[in-house]
């Protein structure tokens, strides 16, 4: 059975879902980006979202919109299980459909600042009506399961907008996760990740113990210290494979890896390919 994780990275899948249900708590390993758009629905439990550099409570009923290219990860609220979907879908699978400029409004809703958002309660339901009929069309390949999972898709995203729009125009504040001691730290960390930077080191600059803050980051953000870092690392050494000729070594020192080979191994972690393969595969798609 072909994995989400395989999927997500795979530039040839147009279009795909998962429902996991959960009894234990789960912690995704490490943060991941795609060039695909994503939708996670919540059915049941409550999940931590980390998306860029904010931290989103999720509750049953909540819907998250991940970009392309957004580092992501989830991780438990408490003990409790929990149960979701996740769809995900390349930029150009509606447009053959419904044309270039129909499928921007559609998709502009992950762009729109609205990263989590409830429904309407009666929205609920059509949204794990509409999830679980594309769900079961998984491994069916027809033109008119074809036609079916973009009509559902569509209509998925209609009524997205519908609330996004609802948001933006009553000027909805997103329901982050705060810690002034924490956005303390991604501030300075987004300043300095091309530096050596160590727990200890970081920790002292804010005059609190290596323990505790590794601890109050993780609660607040599910990734770790290392991980939050490497993010921003990451982050960076996309655009220079998408937007320069640069060696691999060049740009893990520009980014602040200690090696090319942990640089290699971090971004093949978060992205699903090696550098030269991402770079490749960029010339490929323009």
């Amino acid at each position: 059975m072909i994995c989400l994780k395989e999927v997500s990275f795979s530039p040839h899948v147009d279009f795909y879902i998962s429902k996991i249900c959960r009894a234990a708590p789960f912690d995704m390993k490490t943060f991941h980006l795609h060039k695909k758009y994503e939708i996670y629905y919540l059915m049941k439990g409550t999940r931590r979202y980390f998306i860029e550099d904010s931290a989103y409570r999720v509750n049953a009923g909540d819907i998250v919109l991940v970009d392309k290219d957004e580092i992501h990860k989830t991780g438990p609220i408490g003990r409790e299980p929990h149960s979701r979907f996740v769809l995900n879908f390349n930029p150009e699978y509606l447009s053959g459909v419904w044309g270039a400029e129909a499928a921007a409004r559609l998709l502009s809703v992950f762009h729109s600042g609205i990263k989590v958002f409830a429904p309407p309660i009666k929205a609920q339901g059509f949204f794990e009506s509409a999830l679980q009929n594309l769900y079961e069309l998984s491994g069916v390949s027809t033109p008119e399961s074809d036609m079916l999972r973009k009509s559902l898709l569509t209509l998925i995203l209609l009524r997205i907008k519908e609330s996004v729009d609802s948001l933006l125009t009553a000027h909805a504040e997103p329901q982050k996760l705060t810690n002034k001691t924490v956005d303390r730290v991604m501030t300075y960390l987004a300043e300095n990740y091309r530096e050596q930077l160590s727990l200890k080191g970081i920790a002292s600059k804010f005059y609190i113990s290596p323990y505790y803050l590794s601890h109050l980051f993780k609660k607040f953000t599910s990734l770790s210290l290392v991980e939050y870092i490497n993010s921003l690392r990451i982050r960076e050494a996309k655009k220079y494979l998408e937007t320069t000729t640069l060696k691999i070594s060049e740009i893990s020192e520009k980014t602040g890896f200690s090696t090319s080979a942990h640089f290699s191994r971090m971004f093949k972690q978060a992205t699903g390919f090696a550098p030269n393969r991402y770079r490749k595969f960029c010339r490929k798609s323009r």
